[in-house]
């Protein structure tokens, strides 16, 4: 059985947001970390970037929990499949958003990251209507 516990994504994920430690960023991302999947006020990229996408996403959802249901490790690489369960402040509605997160890790430290997280069903559950194609 995999020890998920001892990898640089589970870390991340527990420390970052389920104890919601923005300075866990810095420890645990490089500087110039290149990261797919989110979007940063001017494309900032490294650990400053993904501070500004954390204020955010914090701002919007809070609390926010990330259950990582399994990592698989080899080499530099490391992938997780993970959960996020967060209240949409606004609301005060709960969403539940599956996906999946890949990384490259330098040095103990994530330097690049993809992200497929399924926001789509996050934006249904919080019952935004998307535009038909077909209606216009």
């Amino acid at each position: 059985m995999r020890d998920i516990t001892s990898t640089v994504l589970y870390q991340w994920f527990e420390q970052v947001w389920n104890q919601n430690s923005e300075d866990a960023i810095g420890r645990l991302m490089t500087q110039t970390a290149d990261f797919q999947g989110i979007e940063t006020e001017g494309n900032l990229k490294g650990a400053p970037g993904f501070k500004l996408f954390f204020r955010a996403f914090k701002a919007q959802f809070d609390p926010v929990r990330i259950t990582v249901e399994d990592v698989v490790s080899q080499d530099d690489m490391e992938a997780a499949r993970t959960v996020i369960t967060a209240t949409h402040v606004a609301t005060n509605k709960i969403v539940v958003v599956p996906g999946i997160c890949m990384i490259k890790v330098d040095n103990g430290k994530i330097a690049q990251a993809w992200n497929s997280y399924d926001f789509l069903s996050m934006h249904e559950q919080l019952g935004k209507k998307l535009v038909d194609a077909d209606s216009n």
